[in-house]
């Protein structure tokens, strides 16, 4: 796709060559009826966004890298992104798709039906496969209505036990209409305010604080649910201060912040990634058993050690956790102490080891520590019935587990 990854799936390597599918970029229809377009792997993904937008729809997928990423790799890496909450994952909004195999033949599974029992949904082993299997030449996805009312909320929490708790009142209280929880932490507000010069959502620091984004289609009502779902937060003394947003271009400005963070992380230092799902109850605990681990290595915790923060920040809606530990450089000892020891230790949770940044070049010799040898040895007959010769990403994804 756009090469926006950051599961290293489009880094070619030796002998391997690289195809830019940046020649296939039209949108083939767009049925406003049914609210479905066809569009070819080479749209970017803003730009299909923006086209649709003029339907009444919207893309049922957002991801920071939007500007540059394209729908064919959304696809193929199964990208899960900011509005999961709402709008779901690829996998139940891509009615079809088109791919040429490793053999040259083109799978043609290209419908817009939204219902179609007739047979196995191949569409699915596609879609994540991270061009293993075969190469997305277009999808067909259902999109969503464009929304009429958007508001969102900051809130400053003093305990992750509270974001919990408010993320249950959220889906009672805003049901239909929300359509993202974020949160991050004081550090990572921090380093967004440092490196990327941008004000805090908030004017005070805190623990933690809570993106809650609601998207509908009547103003008046959403703005009264809004209100007294505020109200039940403070009843219960969950949060600390809030700023609710109703202005389009501050929405803009609080979103731009949130999508900031990776990259200041990465200006902060050399950040050493990690993306992972986990239940609920061992979401934070992540971090204080990583940060327990470095000290007691003797890399973290004292002004010159090799790891300088250790952060988290997260789609907390759909259990999605980044975890980032920024070290002073890449590699070394702390990757050999971090790794395998941190896809251990969230394999042991029933946690998966790659939430939404795919398995790429990197993380296929973890998933045996998320997934089992019966469902690993499954993925690769899959793998080798469609590619034999093993010419579709090689060294990647599950031929690395």
């Amino acid at each position: 796709g756009g090469n926006s990854g950051t599961g290293g799936g489009a880094i070619g390597e030796g002998n391997e060559v690289l195809l830019s599918m940046r020649g296939m970029k039209q949108v083939r229809e767009v049925d406003a009826v049914s609210g479905v377009v066809v569009a070819e792997a080479g749209c970017v993904l803003d730009d299909l966004d923006r086209h649709v937008q003029q339907f009444g729809y919207i893309v049922p997928v957002d991801l920071g890298s939007r500007s540059k990423c394209m729908i064919g790799g959304n696809v193929s890496t199964s990208a899960g992104g900011l509005r999961y909450l709402r709008y779901g994952s690829l996998h139940g909004t891509v009615l079809g798709l088109e791919a040429v195999l490793p053999d040259g033949r083109v799978l043609d599974l290209l419908f817009s039906l939204k219902k179609d029992a007739s047979g196995y949904d191949l569409k699915q082993l596609l879609i994540g496969a991270e061009g293993t299997l075969g190469v997305v030449t277009a999808v067909a996805i259902a999109l969503a209505p464009k929304p009429k009312s958007e508001q969102l909320v900051v809130l400053g929490m003093s305990a992750f036990a509270n974001i919990q708790r408010a993320f249950v009142l959220a889906r009672q209280s805003l049901g239909e209409i929300i359509s993202a929880f974020e949160f991050w932490e004081r550090r990572c507000n921090e380093l967004v305010v440092e490196y990327e010069q941008r004000p805090s959502p908030l004017p005070t620091p805190h623990d933690f604080c809570v993106l809650i984004e609601t998207r509908g289609s009547h103003m008046q009502h959403d703005m009264e649910k809004m209100d007294a779902f505020l109200d039940l937060l403070r009843a219960e003394g969950l949060i600390d201060n809030s700023r609710l947003v109703r202005d389009p271009d501050e929405m803009g400005c609080v979103w731009e912040f949130r999508q900031q963070m990776a990259t200041a992380h990465g200006k902060s230092g050399c950040m050493h990634v990690y993306d992972f799902s986990l239940p609920s109850k061992h979401q934070h605990d992540l971090v204080v058993a990583v940060k327990e681990h470095l000290t007691a290595a003797g890399i973290y915790g004292q002004p010159d050690s090799p790891v300088k923060d250790v952060t988290i920040f997260g789609h907390i809606g759909d259990d999605n956790i980044h975890l980032q530990v920024i070290a002073k450089e890449f590699g070394g000892v702390v990757e050999e102490t971090m790794e395998p020891w941190v896809y251990e230790w969230v394999g042991s949770r029933h946690g998966s080891v790659a939430a939404e940044h795919g398995l790429g070049k990197h993380k296929g010799e973890f998933l045996k520590y998320s997934k089992s040898p019966v469902v690993i040895d499954t993925m690769k007959a899959i793998k080798q019935l469609f590619d034999p010769n093993n010419i579709m990403n090689p060294d990647k994804h599950i031929s690395r587990a």
